[in-house]
């Protein structure tokens, strides 16, 4: 796959396709909900596990080589520093991390979307217990702009958080402008990356971003139980480990007992690491960096644009926002003839796989998938309507 994925060509995915074998019995279009992992990714948790049959003995070596490139990988990909990356279990996790380390003071608050994914919104809503405020953000025409978010930052707002592509109907909201009036007000802005990470572009010195946390399961196209979060420099400091173990002090192998944080962010990593998942998510930035994050992002919204041709032309409404720059590789639609759950069941079971979310059929096509799977699609849903 490499090879191929190195001349950029593609229009001609077959060896990239090969790499994902659930192209031989089904048309995969919900890499918004959970996604399947390629061979090299399954390749590389059988060397882990192999390793732990075999090399006991060298091991450690072994999997501190891995762990380290990860962290070098996850900061060429973000902008952040190797030292400010931390490996999490899941959204849910970091987010928490992040929510739970900051010393709050009552009359503080948080901002957030108030159609954000749950993940990105019950942490802050539990920290109205300890006084602090949790005010919400509506969506206007399914949009959270920095005009609508503008209005409720003060001098009390700790974080701004944000999901980076909004999981209902795909909106990327303007990060950069969002960045600005966080900043300006003495916020930090923190982002739920699993809905773009992998598929477009998330650098945290660009876009002004403090926290960018990420799941694989979804766009990154990694192992389930496995993510990673990178923090600017001073989200860094500010935040406090709430999950504490051995390894999250200095010098572990002396065992003592004392709360001598690490320096760098491997504070919020307190015991024994998921190493299958990590050398999984290692293939993964392999692959990525292989075939080049902006080649990715261009092939997911070219294939966009055809499902957004072909069903606008079967009379069905695309309702994600389609500005440039807001795009991103959920796509979701109605008709009025189409039930949404339904359909999407009755798809599922022709092979087809798709979301219900909000009113709508949500798709999300990764850069493996062919124009001849959106032909398809379309034209099953083209029998819907009929």
């Amino acid at each position: 796959m490499r090879a191929d994925a190195q001349t950029g060509d593609i229009m001609n995915p077959d060896t990239l396709r090969a790499n994902f074998p659930i192209t031989e019995h089904a048309i995969y279009m919900d890499h918004a909900a959970v996604s399947p992992i390629s061979m090299g990714v399954q390749a590389a948790m059988s060397r882990q596990t192999s390793i732990q049959v075999h090399n006991m003995t060298t091991s450690g070596r072994l999997f501190a080589q891995e762990y380290s490139d990860l962290r070098e990988a996850i900061s060429r990909m973000t902008g952040a520093k190797p030292t400010t990356v931390a490996f999490i279990q899941n959204t849910s996790h970091g987010l928490s991390l992040i929510a739970n380390g900051q010393q709050w003071k009552h009359g503080d608050n948080v901002v957030v979307p108030a159609l954000d994914f749950p993940s990105n919104f019950l942490p802050w809503k539990r920290l109205e217990s300890l006084g602090v405020e949790c005010r919400v953000v509506e969506a206007v025409d399914g949009r959270v702009t920095a005009d609508a978010v503008s209005p409720v930052l003060d001098g009390r707002t700790r974080i701004v958080a944000m999901s980076g592509v909004q999981y209902f109907n795909g909106y990327r909201p303007d990060l950069a402008a969002i960045a600005e009036l966080a900043h300006d007000n003495g916020a930090f802005l923190v982002v739920d990356g699993t809905q773009g990470a992998g598929a477009f572009d998330f650098n945290l010195s660009t876009l002004g971003i403090d926290a960018l946390v990420v799941s694989a399961h979804k766009w990154m196209l990694g192992p389930l139980g496995i993510g990673f979060m990178a923090l600017s420099d001073a989200l860094l400091e500010r935040t406090e480990p709430t999950e504490v173990g051995w390894l999250s002090v200095n010098d572990p192998f002396a065992f003592r007992r004392e709360l001598d944080w690490l320096p760098s962010a491997q504070k919020f990593e307190p015991g024994t690491e998921n190493s299958a998942g990590l050398f999984g998510l290692m293939e993964r930035f392999r692959e990525i960096e292989a075939f080049e994050l902006p080649l990715i992002s261009n092939r997911i919204l070219k294939l966009n644009d055809l499902f957004a041709d072909g069903l606008k032309g079967l009379g069905c409404t695309v309702t994600s926002p389609w500005e440039e720059g807001r795009r991103s590789g959920i796509l979701t639609f109605h008709h009025p003839k189409v039930d949404p759950a339904s359909t999407v069941q009755t798809l599922k079971e022709r092979g087809i796989f798709t979301s219900a979310r909000h009113g709508n059929i949500r798709i999300s096509p990764h850069y493996y998938n062919s124009e001849a799977e959106v032909r398809e699609v379309i034209d099953q849903i083209s029998g819907f309507i009929a």
